[in-house]
């Protein structure tokens, strides 16, 4: 009886961890807002600061694991969007599969995320919840924005919209 009390209780522990780092809605409970003026990006929050650059391009991320269902609602979207400015040659580009460690937008299988890009998650959630997206060490979201609604236009019309504020704000390449 005591071992079945004991499995019954570590399965609820477990359960609790695993609802509670795959989330739909926005925010971490920081309420950090930053300097937003661009009426277009309404579910990123922002901090004050530079913007994280790689020789003069901005760097965007998703954090997102192959379980969680909210980041596989969300991660085409992103990926698609990430590519196309990648291609262009206006962004840096991450999707971090945290439980496989791979950047999906490469064709290598990488098996660990690095750890500066761990510090980044870890620094802009500390709670580990996902998905996760940080643009430009400045842009940051936990969840999905319009998941509820289930708009993915209104996700890809957000994303560009902070992307194009980012180029902007980083300046000339």
């Amino acid at each position: 009886m005591r071992k079945l009390l004991s499995g019954l209780v570590i399965a609820a522990v477990l359960a609790v961890v695993f609802i509670s780092g795959c989330i739909q809605s926005p925010g971490n409970g920081n309420n950090q807002t930053g300097n937003i003026t661009n009426p277009e990006i309404k579910t990123f929050q922002a901090i004050d600061g530079l913007i994280e650059t790689v020789s003069g391009k901005p760097i965007i991320r998703m954090f997102s694991t192959t379980w969680c269902p909210h980041c596989q609602w969300i991660k085409d979207t992103y990926d698609r969007v990430a590519k196309e400015y990648a291609d262009a040659g206006k962004i840096v580009a991450y999707h971090w599969e945290l439980d496989t460690g791979d950047n999906t937008l490469t064709p290598q299988v990488e098996t660990e995320a690095p750890a500066s890009e761990q510090a980044v998650f870890a620094k802009f959630n500390p709670r580990n919840s996902i998905p996760t997206f940080v643009f430009g060490g400045k842009y940051y979201r936990i969840g999905n924005g319009y998941e509820r609604e289930q708009d993915l236009e209104k996700e890809e019309k957000e994303f560009r919209a902070v992307i194009e504020e980012l180029i902007k704000e980083a300046g000339p390449q």
